[in-house]
Parts: C-alpha cells; sequence; structure tokens
C-alpha cells in the first residue's frame, strides 16, 4: 500500500532521452521534411505570487500605545473580472482558519490581512468621506457556532447599525488577537473598537471610550472538581503546582498578577493565545485556570460543560466601544446612538408584542441546531430558517438573535416562557400546539407524510406494517399520526424516541438498523437524500399534508401581522422557493466515475493546470484530480447550494482570502484551490502528524471546514483514539458530531459528519485508481517504446550507436 505524501511524483519518464532521439529520428527519415528545433527553452512559469507571512503586529500590552506594523490587505467585496483592477492580497500563514461566522455570499467580514486596507485616522468627517466604518474585533469571541446570542454578538451587530444610521458601510475587521486592536485603531487601521473592552485608566491614555454599553465581572476558571477558592483564605492546596495564562494585554493579566502576589504556588504565563482557547483549554484538561470576564465565560459554557466559575471577582466592570483620541464628533455620535438604543436593552424574559420588541431593537427566533434549520458547515452559518429569519429580521430593521432550543418539546415552552419571540424550527401547525396559547402565522410550506425506512425495504399497503415498530418523538406532531395509523392498524407498535433527537437524527437511527421504521414529513427525507441514498420514504400515509409555519404566542397579535405580511410578500415566495432547491431539493451528482485514461494519459480535461499549480504548492497532483472530481465532476461552471464556485468549489470569501476573483475560470479555480489548500494544510504542521494524515486532515478542513475538524480531533482524543490519524480514528469521532450527545459539547455545534467520512474515502479510493491507472499507462506506454527499439534495432543496426554517438555522428552515418 503506497503512502501518501505531500509531495509530487518524480515527472521524469523512464528511457526519456532515447524517446526523444527517436522522434528526431523519424522525423530526419522523412523526405521532404526539415527538422524543427526545439523551443529555446521551457515555457514561462507564471511567477509564485508572494506568500510572505504578513508583517506581524508588534505585541503590546493594554498600557503600551506604540504603533504597529501594517498589515497585508486585500480587497473588501467582490467584483466582476477586470484586468485595470489592483491583484488581491493571498493569505499568509498566521492567518485566521475561516471559522468566523462568514455568510456563503461576501459577507463584509474580513480578517485584518484578508482586507485592502488603507490609513485613515480622521474624526468623522473624514470617515464619511470614505463611506465606510471599519469596525475592529477580536476573532476568539465569534470563531464559534453560538447557541443563543453573547453580549459580543449584541454589540458586533449595534456597531453594524450604528455605522447604517450613518449611511456608512459596515466593515469588520477580525484581528489575530485582543492585544492588536488598540494599535490598529491609532494607526488609522480601523475607526471603532467593538470588542466589548473593559474600561481601565491605562486604556484611557491611548483611546476614547463612549458611554459604557454593558457591565461585566471577571471569573476565575477551573474543572469542575477543582477545590473552591477561598476568598482572603489559605489556597495553596488549589494552587500547588498548578498553572494558569491568560492572554496579554487584557485586564486578565492585571487581575492575575495580583492574584500571584498572594499565591506564589500558582505558576503564571502570560501569552498570545486568546482568552476563549484558554478556557477551552481548561476544559479539555490542557491547563488548571484561567481568567475571562462573564460574557467569554457564557460563550464556552454553551458547549463546555465540565468548567466552573471558581471564584467571581466582586469589582465590576464597564464595557464601551473605543475611538482614537481626538475624534469628538464619532464619540457623540456614537454616544447618542448608545443613549437611544443600546440601553433600551431589556432582561432576557420577554413576552412583549412588535412594539416592545422594536423599542429594544433586537428580534429573538428559536430554533433547532440540525440542517434544515441553523448550522454550520465550511465554518459558515447556514439553514432553511436562518435565512428566513434573517430576512425578516432586516425586513423590521431588527438585530436577529438566534437560541437554540436543546430538545424540540423546548421549542413551545421557550416561547412561552418569553426566551424567545418566534419559533422557526420546520414546525408542523397542528391543534395541540395551538390551544396551548400559541398562534400561528402563514403557512409557507406543505408537504405529503411518510413512513420512512431503509431503501431495501418495501412497504405496499398500510396492513404490511402490521408488527413494525414506528419511533417517533412525543413532543411532534407524528406522535398524533402515530397514534391514528395504530387505531386502523393495531399491530403497529410504537416506540417513543428521546425529545433530544431532531428528525433528521431519528431518520439516521433508520438507516443505521438501530431503528425500524419512523414517521416524517417528505421534506425531511429530501434532506436526508442529498447526504445519504440508503433511506426512502416506503409509503405515502394519505392523511392531511404537514403544513409549515412560525409559532408565536397568541397574546402578541401584531407580531403576528409582521409575520404573516413577511409571507405574503412576492419576494419572500421567491425566496422560499430559491432555499427549497438549494436545502432541500438539490440536483444530484450523477456524472459516471472516469475508468480510463484518454490517449495522451490525461486523467482530467484540467491535467495542465493542476500539474502547474500542484507543482507550485507541493501536492500530489493526481490527488487533486481526485478532489476535483469530488468536488466539481470536473464541471467548470458549477455552482453549491451553498455558493461554492468552480472545478474546486471555492468560496467567494474563501476567494478573497487568497486573492482570486473569478472563480469559474477553470485555472483560477484551480489555483485558488491550491493556495487555499496549502493554508490549510499549514494548520496541521508541527502537530506530530505524519505526511499523509496531514493531507487527509486537510481535505476533510476543506469539506468541512477548520472547525468541525478540530471538534472531531479532540473528541477523538476523549474517546481515547489517536487525535493525529484520520482513518477509524478522528473520522469516527466526525461521525460523532451528528448525535447531540457529543456536538453539544462541540464548539463549533452539529456536523454532518458522514460527508467529510465518505469524502476523504472516496478521494483516497479514486487517488488510487489514478495512479493505478497512470502507473498502467507509463508501462504500457514503455512497452511499446521497447518493441519500437527492438524493431528498429533489426531495421537499423546503427540506430542504437547513433543514439549513443550524438547527433554529429548521426548525420554523418546517415550521410545527412
Amino acid at each position: 500500500m503506497e503512502l501518501l505524501s505531500a509531495r509530487s511524483p518524480s515527472k521524469c519518464f523512464p528511457r526519456l532521452a532515447v524517446t526523444f532521439c527517436f522522434a528526431a529520428f523519424l522525423i530526419l527519415l522523412t523526405a521532404g521534411c526539415n527538422r524543427q528545433d526545439p523551443p529555446d527553452g521551457a515555457p514561462d512559469k507564471t511567477d509564485k505570487e508572494s506568500v510572505a507571512p504578513a508583517e506581524q503586529l508588534e505585541n503590546t500590552t493594554a498600557d503600551s500605545a506604540a504603533n504597529q506594523a501594517e498589515p497585508s490587505a486585500t480587497t473588501t467585496s467582490e467584483q466582476p473580472p477586470d484586468d485595470t483592477e489592483e491583484p488581491l492580497m493571498p493569505a499568509q500563514r498566521g492567518d485566521l482558519r475561516p471559522e468566523a461566522k462568514w455568510r456563503p455570499e461576501t459577507s463584509g467580514e474580513y480578517p485584518i490581512n484578508a482586507y485592502k486596507n488603507y490609513e485613515e485616522a480622521g474624526d468623522l468627517d473624514a470617515i464619511k468621506e470614505r463611506g465606510i466604518l471599519r469596525i475592529l474585533v477580536d476573532i476568539s469571541n465569534l470563531d464559534t457556532l453560538h447557541r443563543e446570542a453573547t453580549q459580543q454578538d449584541i454589540e458586533l451587530e449595534e456597531a453594524k447599525r450604528f455605522a447604517r444610521t450613518l449611511g456608512l458601510e459596515p466593515v469588520v475587521l477580525y484581528a489575530e488577537n485582543f492585544d492588536q486592536l488598540m494599535p490598529l485603531l491609532n494607526s488609522g487601521k480601523g475607526d471603532i473598537i467593538a470588542n466589548n473592552m473593559v474600561i481601565t485608566d491605562a486604556r484611557k491614555e491611548i483611546v476614547d471610550f463612549s458611554t459604557p454599553t454593558a457591565d461585566t465581572q471577571l471569573t476565575l476558571v477551573s474543572r469542575i472538581d477543582a477545590p473552591e477558592f477561598k476568598k482572603g483564605g489559605d489556597n495553596s492546596k488549589l494552587f500547588a503546582g498548578k498553572t494558569m495564562k491568560v492572554t496579554k494585554g487584557t485586564v486578565f493579566e492585571t487581575v492575575a498578577k495580583k492574584l500571584i502576589e498572594n499565591n506564589p504556588e500558582l505558576k503564571l504565563e502570560v501569552v498570545e493565545e486568546n482568552y476563549v482557547e484558554l478556557m477551552v483549554d481548561v476544559a479539555e484538561e490542557n491547563l488548571d485556570f484561567t481568567i475571562v470576564e462573564q460574557q467569554t465565560f457564557d460563550l464556552v459554557t454553551q458547549f463546555k460543560d465540565n468548567v466552573k466559575a471558581n471564584y467571581v471577582l466582586p469589582k465590576e466592570f464597564q464595557l464601551a466601544w473605543a475611538v482614537r483620541k481626538d475624534s469628538p464628533k464619532l464619540l457623540e455620535a456614537i454616544n447618542k446612538f448608545v443613549r437611544d438604543s443600546m440601553l433600551t436593552r431589556v432582561v432576557q424574559r420577554s413576552v412583549g408584542d412588535l412594539d416592545e420588541i422594536r423599542k429594544r431593537g433586537y428580534i429573538r427566533v428559536v430554533t433547532r441546531n440540525h440542517p434544515g434549520t441553523y448550522y454550520m458547515w465550511k465554518g459558515r452559518i447556514l439553514g432553511f430558517e436562518f435565512e428566513l429569519a434573517k430576512d425578516f429580521a432586516e425586513k423590521e430593521d431588527l438585530r436577529l438573535e438566534i437560541v437554540v432550543a436543546p430538545t424540540h418539546a423546548s421549542l413551545l415552552t421557550m416561547l412561552k416562557d418569553g426566551k424567545a419571540d418566534i419559533a422557526a424550527s420546520l414546525l408542523s401547525v397542528t391543534e395541540r400546539r395551538d390551544n396551548s396559547g400559541m398562534d400561528f402565522g402563514r403557512p409557507y410550506m406543505k408537504e405529503r407524510v411518510v413512513v420512512v425506512g431503509t431503501d431495501d425495504d418495501q412497504i405496499d399497503s398500510l396492513e404490511e406494517l402490521d408488527g413494525r415498530t414506528i419511533h417517533v418523538r412525543k413532543s411532534a406532531n407524528h406522535y398524533d399520526i402515530a397514534l391514528e395509523l395504530q387505531k386502523k392498524v393495531p399491530g403497529v407498535k410504537i416506540e417513543l424516541a428521546p425529545e433530544e433527537l431532531n428528525i433528521q437524527q431519528i431518520i439516521d437511527k433508520v438507516a443505521d438498523g438501530e431503528y425500524d421504521l419512523a414517521i416524517a414529513d417528505d421534506v425531511s427525507v429530501k434532506l436526508e437524500h442529498s447526504w445519504r441514498k440508503n433511506i426512502d420514504a416506503l409509503i405515502d400515509l394519505h392523511i392531511d399534508d404537514n403544513v409549515y409555519a412560525w409559532m408565536v404566542r397568541e397574546n402578541n397579535p401584531e407580531l403576528l401581522k409582521a409575520v404573516d405580511k413577511f409571507f405574503d410578500k412576492k419576494g419572500t415566495q421567491k425566496k422560499i422557493a430559491v432555499l427549497y432547491n438549494k436545502y432541500f431539493d438539490s440536483p444530484k451528482r450523477t456524472r459516471p466515475e472516469i475508468n480510463e485514461l484518454n490517449a495522451e494519459g490525461n486523467i482530467s480535461p484540467f491535467d495542465e493546470f493542476v500539474k502547474k499549480y500542484s507543482d507550485e504548492y507541493d501536492f500530489d497532483w493526481r490527488l487533486i484530480v481526485a478532489q476535483m472530481f469530488q468536488e466539481s465532476t470536473f464541471n467548470p461552471k458549477a455552482k453549491s447550494w451553498v455558493g461554492a464556485r468552480g472545478l474546486m468549489q471555492v468560496m467567494p470569501d474563501t476567494g478573497k482570502q487568497v486573492g482570486e476573483k473569478n472563480l469559474f475560470d477553470p485555472e483560477t479555480s484551480v489555483r485558488a484551490g491550491l493556495k487555499y489548500l496549502e493554508w490549510l494544510h499549514r494548520k496541521f504542521e508541527d502537530k506530530g502528524i505524519s505526511p499523509e494524515n496531514m493531507m487527509w486532515f486537510t481535505l476533510a478542513s476543506y469539506n468541512a471546514g477548520l472547525g468541525h475538524v478540530y471538534d472531531a480531533q479532540d473528541l477523538a482524543e476523549e474517546k481515547g483514539w489517536d487525535r493525529n490519524v484520520w482513518f477509524d480514528n478522528v473520522e469516527n469521532a466526525m461521525l460523532l458530531l451528528s448525535d447531540k450527545k457529543y456536538y453539544e459539547k462541540a464548539r463549533y455545534g452539529y456536523a454532518r459528519g458522514q460527508e467529510p467520512f465518505d469524502y476523504v474515502r472516496k478521494i483516497q479510493s479514486r487517488f488510487r485508481t489514478y495512479v493505478a491507472l497512470l502507473e498502467d499507462y507509463e508501462r504500457r506506454k514503455q512497452e511499446q517504446e521497447e518493441e519500437t527499439g527492438q524493431l528498429l534495432d533489426t531495421l537499423y543496426p546503427q540506430f542504437s550507436q547513433w543514439v549513443g554517438a550524438g547527433p554529429h555522428s548521426i548525420a554523418s552515418a546517415g550521410g545527412l
């Protein structure tokens, strides 16, 4: 078995020199033909784009106002191909992994090194002349799938809304770490900081702060089984032999140093690593303690439950936006906006109608984390319901807050309890829900109800369900349907599925043989078909079609009117048709696998481009062709349901990161894909991973996003598997990330693990096929050369002597 390496195979064919001479000799023998001189040189190879690491910003504490080196830059938005436009800059080593909350198309949010930046240190008038408000944030607060809105989500969305009230385009720039924010601001590389920055006297010397936007407290974080911190007491047992790490340049560093003064047995390390990562390290038992503020603690505990707030410091700190000194007009505008908008935020529980929602400026939509509603894939937040909710919020000029319900039944209870305003989770309109104090908006979709089983099962009539077992959740409308079915077919058994499972997970269990049958809407089966083929609708129950609608409290009539108006709009109806095709009815790949080579030994129509850029970026070109087939089946105009484009199915935002625009152009797509592969590949360097496994991890990340692969590595280690081996180890952990037991504790949440599992295995299989085909082609080619050589030796005994003697001897011997 051949081990895969990132290095490309030798490009030299056997007996190349002899073959060349033989070709020249045949030309010489042809009467009336002149020998053609070879080209003066190999075709010019396109100069390799400079990908030197971006100039790193100097490390600066909160007390330092030193200016920073200028980061690399790229453009802000996707443009049509234009030869006169300046080239975009490629992503650099050390750039952020692409798990920020980017939308499928360009989103106005960029890593700082992937934006074509400029220097502007003026006040509001100068900013307005530019037409753009650059909002600086630290990636650590956003690089996670949020189960509910955090203070950082609120602050960032409010900063965007502030920009729009001024008629400016908001552009969010992600700094690599917190320590860069103030230097970037003061060097004119950003206009405001909206990052939950704690107001301190030291920072007031460097920047000006707005009216406070929120209060917070600092928390000493430990694992859940650690002893309790004793204020003013002896903590030597708690801290002896332990290590605390805090992020450099934060207020956490100052507090940690004071703590060490009274507890010298605790080792303190001040590091560049961001505070979210440090808290995750505590949860994963790679670190003993860290200090964070409350919103970071709330964020991480959305997916890690084995940490605790060991001690909450009593002092309250104020959070605010920051601007450059000498920006009085900008500061005045921010303060007015904060007073009028941000300070109207209400408590978490609210059952008010639309007028109250508009006063507070945001709407809360509760849904589930699964592929029909709300989930992260390839670093993007996606989902049928999520996209509709986003449009509704924008039309109402409200900020959207997504709240993820832990169980299906809690969709109703969270709405009742005032923890959400709308439930949008492919909910069926039922009498049971309507009688629970709920109202439904205008129906937007209806689907037939079917019995679901494996594709090799067959049921032709209801009577054949006798003796079979159907699995349903009691809170779902399918439970009522199952009871009615049992009246018609008494032999049908009903088993209750756990409430925490969503319908896709129930269908998964049917496909995997854990459950016999299930009841589902046809749309759920269609969604499942986009991932697997071994599941099918066995029989239509011929009851009234399930009707889907959003659910609100019955004491919110104005909100219900707004929802009805939204779904009555022609634009919304067109959008629903587009989203239905995108999520539930996408065309399947039907192009047959390539099993033979053409006469020239090509394995794709684009071998020339693949070889060129595989050589440049040091990958095996045959592997890249195998990946290309998996991505697009060699269709350069392919566009996926999430917006990925071209042969290598590169997302527009990713194209911007690597400095490429026209992703439907074959050569551009190949180059962009290889640049992105190299960028991903570097994320697995220096981690003790073998070269072949680095490639498998790289491919899995290309398919699913780095975040889900990181989650799978962590889970593999937790399960006692090897986190540095893909096959039969991390790939198995990836499969578990579709199980609520595991994904609710994963940083990036739910993942359809079957997709990267199949993706890597299919590419590996196709790669081996290509290797075998090419080796066979080369063997047959060599045999033909040898047969031709033997024939020439027989017909022209002096041929082999001429080959060794050189052209002058050939000419003199032949009298040419």
